[in-house]
């Protein structure tokens, strides 16, 4: 009893997942695009898969823009990034009024907000890019947010805007979760399987918890699949 006791206190620390936008603008090749209007260019970062080998993320990105040579401007901004390693122009789709490309891009991730973002466990993330800046979206642990990230990103960037979704997206993770689906995704958490690199893997959480793999990664994917419908629901 005295354990579990212990547990539901120290668990209130770390209870509450909310939403921020974060605008921001820092030492990448996304300040270049302050040059254009948002109507002329916007960037929506769709698809980030990291690769722990490489220290890189591959990114699939959505280009938005009203002259094709604009486009091809962009990309040569994109290639002169030292932290860009490949950047390739999957299909180009023209409309009425603008031009749709869909870039390919591998970007290291040493430097990037990306990083910081999933080495400390944000439950989701995405990026939009205009007017040389960063529009990040993203549901985060309240308290490393504003004790690590916040810090972090006051100290690397040259404006910093920050805005906390009150519209009622903030979560209260034992009400959305059950007392199980909690246990699981706490001591996930608590020993370190979201950050990135993991300090845990999926075997030793499991051992840990004194359930199969199987069982430990389905609790995991059914929690994260309620905060982050939770959150997206709260965006309409």
């Amino acid at each position: 009893m005295e354990t579990k006791r212990h547990l539901t206190t120290d668990l209130e620390e770390y209870n509450v997942i909310r939403s921020y936008n974060v605008v921001l603008s820092h030492e990448d090749w996304t300040l270049l695009t302050d040059k254009y209007d948002e109507e002329d260019l916007r960037v929506l970062m769709k698809i980030r898969t990291p690769s722990f080998e490489k220290m890189e993320e591959n990114i699939i990105a959505e280009a938005y823009v009203r002259d094709p040579l604009i486009l091809n401007e962009l990309i040569n901004i994109i290639k002169s990034n030292n932290r860009v390693t490949r950047v390739k122009i999957i299909e180009n789709v023209r409309t009425k009024n603008e031009l749709r490309a869909l870039i390919l891009l591998s970007a290291k991730l040493r430097g990037g907000i990306s990083e910081l973002l999933m080495n400390k466990g944000a439950y989701y993330i995405f990026e939009r890019i205009s007017n040389g800046l960063e529009k990040w979206s993203l549901v985060i642990d309240d308290k490393i947010f504003r004790e690590i990230i916040l810090p972090t990103l006051k100290e690397y960037t040259y404006s910093l805007k920050i805005i906390e979704k009150d519209d009622g997206n903030l979560v209260s993770v034992k009400n959305l979760l059950t007392s199980k689906e909690f246990e699981i995704i706490y001591k996930a958490y608590k020993m370190g399987y979201f950050d990135w690199p993991k300090k845990v893997d999926l075997k030793e959480l499991s051992e840990e918890l004194g359930i199969s793999k199987a069982a430990t990664l389905q609790a995991l994917r059914r929690a994260m699949g309620k905060l982050i419908r939770n959150y997206v629901d709260n965006l309409v």
